[in-house]
């Protein structure tokens, strides 16, 4: 059962996209949980038929992102050639950025980002990786924790800005 406040989030993000021409009425919504969502076919969708369209301005971007104040710093000081994640740490800080803004654009969206991603392995708990314990993916996902540390520092040390 969905909540009030995540169907209100929703409706007022599917209100924002439809001002801007975007079109998506072959597709519905699924709450499986807290932070769970999926997209399924509203109804058959024949071949060739489009299925969602989503103007430009509503996508954050790369461009976006590196176009932003703090990415724009990140740019001059070339850290797209020396982040471990260039693109995750651009979009990343584009996000956190928008989301401490005042008003922003993209504020229908951001709101309705989960409030947690604890189904993501780097969020995994100590004893749910002890469950992968002999996994490669043990290794992959302690790797992927050492590199946004690592490009967090980097950025915080070469952007005190961004701190």
């Amino acid at each position: 059962m969905v909540d009030a406040e995540e169907k209100e989030r929703f409706e007022k993000l599917f209100k924002w996209m439809k001002k801007d021409g975007a079109q998506f009425d072959k597709l519905k919504m699924r709450y499986y949980g807290p932070d769970y969502r999926g997209v399924h076919a509203a109804r058959d969708i024949k071949k060739g038929e489009t299925i969602l369209y989503v103007p430009k301005k509503e996508i954050i971007t790369l461009e976006m992102a590196m176009e932003s104040p703090i990415g724009a710093l990140m740019a001059a000081r070339n850290m797209r050639n020396r982040l471990l994640s260039p693109k995750h740490s651009f979009l990343s800080c584009f996000i956190m950025q928008e989301k401490r803004k005042p008003v922003s654009y993209f504020k229908e969206f951001i709101e309705i980002l989960p409030k947690n991603f604890t189904n993501f392995p780097i969020f995994y708990s100590v004893e749910e990786r002890q469950l992968l314990e002999g996994s490669a993916m043990q290794n992959v996902i302690s790797d992927k924790i050492k590199d946004i540390q690592t490009d967090y520092n980097t950025i915080c040390n070469e952007v005190p800005e961004f701190k």
